[in-house]
């Protein structure tokens, strides 16, 4: 489809934006509104009208010592400026199609608070600080930087930004390019940040184009080999799986692999002098997690990955992110060395298709004469490593505070479990996100110890997957409801 340079913007209050670049959805955004923005018959909510889209909150970060007010303002308006994404609103077209629309500008003030003298700095009270936690993609700025003064040299910057422009990899760069405008800003000299040869928009209109290029092809057929039928369904429980209808109940629960395992893992990768990746690995051990939840020796996990091939996508914000599945096939006699070895070719084999947009990869599957209706995957897991520090503001020292976002919810998915970790300097830290019906609490807690167990057990080359599973706890399956 062909787009006009520009398009009429949204009703909003006050003047509207001059928008100044239209683009299609990029193929994450587009699973993105369907999931969890359109209603479940499909139509589009009333303006203002709260949806399950929120905001990624990237955490809150403390800084401690003196920080520039002008500086942080001056830097967060230049970060608004430099990257298009965070000047992008939906919008949809008369004819019903989705389209993002870039503005000239947007409302870029920092808003600040303060806490009383001696108030106790809980994840509760500065959750409270931050703006409110709906936002409308169509009409609303979908980054918002909020100051808490805590004393006179002490503060926490709270970072939101909309999951409609924004994926793990694009946390790191705006990390990256908020510390540098920041320091550059104090000093007064420009910063020295890569340049942006061409836009989220820009590259979402490559991406729109190429799902019909013969390289597209040539993915599905790889994608049609690697999932071939049989495809078992993981059984979590004795019941047969109810339709989706909506949304479902889940629990969150923090996680955290420490540092001294993480390194363990890479080294269980290591090619010559080259630290191994992390993501191979720790695919191999939760493959034998669900192996003892489900007794699958098929084990297919929805693995999140960057899909910044394009090297103009490195340092830009923007949701490119898509979802590769993992195939890994177990036996009892196999060693830890051969399972990792297998998710290690199996990962890399993924990262080489990683353009075709898994809706795409589900659509053609969907239509084969076989396909009996069972999920890709039940599992998925997001692994951001682009991300290791805080900001780095120059006078100042800043470090990341959790904010608690466990507990039960209510959440639009098909998925079983959900892993989303991030490494940091206290190894991989991240949530775990279980279906209520099929995991209570104490299934996810032997889930995360039987976790630690065979992310120890696969760093052990030697070591044969019957070995590892030994010391496993047995997995409580929940019992069938009459």
């Amino acid at each position: 489809m062909t787009h006009p340079a520009s398009s009429p913007a949204p009703q909003l209050s006050g003047p509207a934006p001059v928008i100044v670049e239209t683009a299609p959805l990029s193929p994450g955004q587009e699973r993105l509104i369907d999931a969890e923005f359109l209603r479940p018959d499909g139509g589009w909510p009333a303006l203002g009208e709260e949806t399950r889209l929120r905001p990624i909150d990237t955490g809150a970060i403390r800084i401690d010592g003196p920080l520039d007010h002008g500086a942080l303002q001056r830097a967060v308006s230049a970060l608004i400026q430099r990257q298009h994404a965070l000047r992008t609103r939906l919008h949809r077209l008369p004819d019903g199609t989705a389209v993002q629309l870039v503005a000239a500008h947007l409302p870029d003030t920092v808003t600040s608070s303060s806490l009383p003298a001696g108030t106790v700095v809980t994840p509760d009270v500065l959750t409270a600080q931050s703006p409110a936690p709906h936002v409308d993609p169509r009409t609303d700025p979908l980054f918002r930087a909020h100051l808490v003064r805590l004393g006179a040299e002490r503060h926490a910057l709270l970072l939101q930004i909309h999951h409609f422009v924004s994926d793990g990899w694009s946390i790191g760069v705006l990390y990256r390019d908020l510390s540098a405008l920041y320091n550059a800003a104090r000093a007064g000299r420009p910063a020295q940040l890569p340049p942006l040869p061409r836009s989220f928009a820009a590259l979402s209109r490559d991406m729109h184009r190429e799902r019909r290029s013969p390289l597209a092809e040539a993915g599905l057929a790889y994608w049609r080999r690697r999932l071939s039928l049989p495809r078992p369904r993981l059984a979590f429980t004795d019941e047969h799986p109810a339709p989706y209808t909506g949304l479902r109940r889940v629990d969150v629960t923090p996680v955290r692999v420490p540092p001294a395992v993480v390194d363990a893992l890479r080294a269980s990768a290591r090619t010559g002098h080259q630290r191994g990746p992390v993501a191979g690995p720790f695919l191999a051990a939760l493959a034998l997690v669900l192996h003892h939840q489900s007794a699958a020796t098929d084990i297919r996990i929805g693995m999140m990955i960057s899909n910044r091939a394009r090297p103009e996508a490195e340092h830009l914000i923007g949701y490119f992110v898509n979802t590769a599945v993992i195939r890994l096939r177990l036996h009892p006699g196999q060693t830890a060395a051969e399972l990792v070895g297998a998710a290690n070719a199996a990962v890399s084999e993924a990262l080489e298709h990683q353009a075709l947009p898994i809706q795409d990869v589900a659509a053609a599957l969907s239509r084969h004469a076989a396909a009996d209706g069972t999920p890709l995957y039940q599992v998925t897991v997001a692994l951001n490593t682009m991300r290791t520090n805080s900001l780095t503001l120059d006078g100042a020292d800043c470090r990341d505070l959790d904010l608690d976002q466990s507990g039960p919810r209510d959440a639009p998915t098909t998925i079983d479990q959900r892993w989303v970790l991030e490494e940091q300097d206290r190894g991989l830290v991240g949530t775990l996100t279980c279906q209520s019906a099929a995991f209570g609490p104490p299934r996810v807690r032997i889930c995360l110890d039987n976790l630690d167990r065979a992310l120890r057990g696969v760093a052990v080359s030697h070591r044969t997957l019957a070995e590892i599973t030994a010391s496993f706890q047995p997995d409580p399956r929940p019992e069938v409801r009459p």
